[in-house]
């Protein structure tokens, strides 16, 4: 059963809310501090555009919402050396590819993202660049699912900065 479009767009501006509410620490490394804020902005205008009824928008801002609270996370987790050697890798198309975001906080983190979160992370790695491109509306539904594991996601990476 599909929800009405208001209902969806009503509960994802509520959950937005919340999230807007949450005061979380800022990474410590400017470098990580800059994805993070681009993240937060990001979710902003997603939520702007879902509200107004644009979804295609909408899932195009939050993808990058969630490439940008990876980035952030790999970036504060790493030493400065080290740090300067991602960023550069952060260049190219291979930058916005979700999966590849995920094993980078893996491998530079050292921990492993819980069960929940990595099947969020699977749902939210169909998202593409592409989708810059992409003419008409996805359906309501389809963006509510995206964005319900998008917040998810933003919850989980904001409890690890």
């Amino acid at each position: 059963m599909t929800r009405p479009k208001a209902l969806g767009t009503h509960l994802a501006r509520t959950r937005a809310l919340a999230l807007r509410a949450q005061t979380m620490a800022l990474p410590r490394p400017v470098e990580a501090r800059l994805y993070y804020r681009a993240a937060k902005q990001r979710f902003d205008d997603s939520q702007l555009l879902l509200e107004a009824g644009r979804t295609t928008g909408a899932v195009y801002l939050a993808g990058y919402t969630v490439e940008c609270f990876l980035k952030a996370l790999v970036l504060a987790g790493v030493a400065a050396g080290p740090r300067q050697q991602l960023l550069r890798e952060f260049r190219g198309s291979r930058a916005h590819d979700i999966e590849w975001l995920g094993a980078l906080y893996r491998r530079h983190a050292g921990a492993a993202i819980p069960r929940d979160i990595t099947r969020h992370l699977s749902r939210v790695a169909s998202w593409s660049t592409d989708l810059r491109y992409a003419t008409g509306s996805l359906r309501s539904r389809d963006a509510d699912e995206f964005m319900d594991s998008v917040i998810a996601l933003i919850t989980w990476a904001d409890g690890r900065m």
